[in-house]
């Protein structure tokens, strides 16, 4: 998925936590219902300033808007758990081994 879709699906996830609707949600931070609705389908992209507002109105950072790896496939996620492997020091690799196998044993 890219990032307009994963970034949408994050925004809908934390706005159903709050028990809120797109229009609550578009209210609360200036926008038009259609808007938030069409952030929510990965068609726009919201600016900073209103990630800045969608934070806020979610009550969480705006970090947290964008850490969506639970709803990347499996195969993007394979892939970035590879990448981060190759940087860690041997002791590093040794525990992540460790805490990996106690998944599957």
């Amino acid at each position: 998925m890219y990032l307009k879709k994963l970034f949408g699906l994050r925004i809908k996830e934390y706005r159903k936590k709050r028990d809120l609707t797109q229009a609550q949600l578009a209210e609360l931070v200036s926008v038009e219902g259609k808007h938030i609705s069409r952030i929510e389908a990965g068609h726009n992209f919201p600016s900073a300033e209103l990630i800045g507002r969608l934070a806020k109105a979610l009550s969480v950072e705006p970090k947290d808007l964008f850490e969506f790896y639970h709803h990347q496939e499996a195969i993007d996620l394979k892939e970035s758990i590879s990448q981060t492997l190759e940087v860690l020091t041997d002791e590093q690799l040794k525990a992540t081994y460790k805490y990996i196998r106690s998944f599957v044993l």
